[in-house]
């Protein structure tokens, strides 16, 4: 009796042992993933920035190890603003590399930008999620002063500023101000360096014309951006940066 005692502690000291093993086994396995999925950063203009991305692997040797790098073709990063090394090293007897991706004020523009990216084919090779590194053009805030001198029926006029990519940065629409309304004055905050579209429309289609001739203007830091009056039909728009 105690024999087979000792022959079951036994069987279930070896099954306790093989138990213990597989669960340390993942650790050896060839798994590399970047440390998020997901990255931002703002690039002040004319000006750039390191992004420093870490990536981990499942296990460690003693050598350094290489893995490529993609740039998966649904990137929308405009071309010039990022450099991604084509490779990744990991170092000898350690789990854990950086990633370092330069990115600059070239081309940038107002959007978004994004780099997809992923680790590239390699047999016996796991790897984890892509990621996304999205950046845009910081922006450096200035005051435009949009004044307006009604013609009388100050319930026909709005007006719409948009940027270059067609958002709509402010606006008013008709309705916003009242007939009998001598003027009005608006703060619009916007982007310097940036360029932008002044849009005022008139609901009845006389402009700023009856029964007396208005006018309107756009100013940043006392400079004329946009100007205009009279009879412009239902819309007049100028285009003007703030450069």
């Amino acid at each position: 009796m105690k024999k087979i005692l000792l022959i079951l502690l036994s069987f279930t000291f070896l099954l306790s042992f093989n138990s213990c093993t597989e669960e340390v086994e993942p650790r050896q396995t060839n798994y590399i993933t970047f440390a998020s999925t997901t990255y931002s950063t703002g690039i002040d203009i004319g000006g750039s920035e390191t992004v420093e991305i870490p990536v981990y692997t499942a296990n460690i040797t003693s050598s350094d190890r290489s893995f490529v790098i993609s740039v998966l073709p649904t990137s929308t990063a405009a071309a010039g603003s990022y450099t991604v090394p084509e490779t990744i090293t990991i170092p000898a007897g350690s789990n854990e590399g950086t990633l370092s991706i330069a990115l600059s004020d070239t081309n940038l523009g107002i959007g978004i930008n994004t780099l997809r990216l992923s680790f590239g084919v390699q047999e016996g090779l796991s790897t984890g999620p892509n990621t996304v590194l999205s950046y845009f053009q910081n922006c450096s805030e200035v005051t435009a002063t949009l004044s307006i001198t009604f013609d009388g029926y100050g319930s026909e006029t709005g007006w719409t500023v948009t940027d270059a990519l067609g958002g709509v940065v402010a606006s008013k629409t008709a309705g916003a101000y009242a007939d009998g309304q001598a003027s009005a004055s608006e703060t619009i905050t916007l982007c310097a360096g940036r360029d932008y579209t002044f849009t005022i429309t008139d609901s009845y289609g006389d402009g700023l014309s009856f029964p007396a001739n208005g006018s309107y203007s756009l100013t940043i830091g006392g400079v004329v951006k946009a100007t205009g009056g009279g009879d412009f039909g239902a819309s007049q728009a100028t285009a003007f940066d703030t450069k």
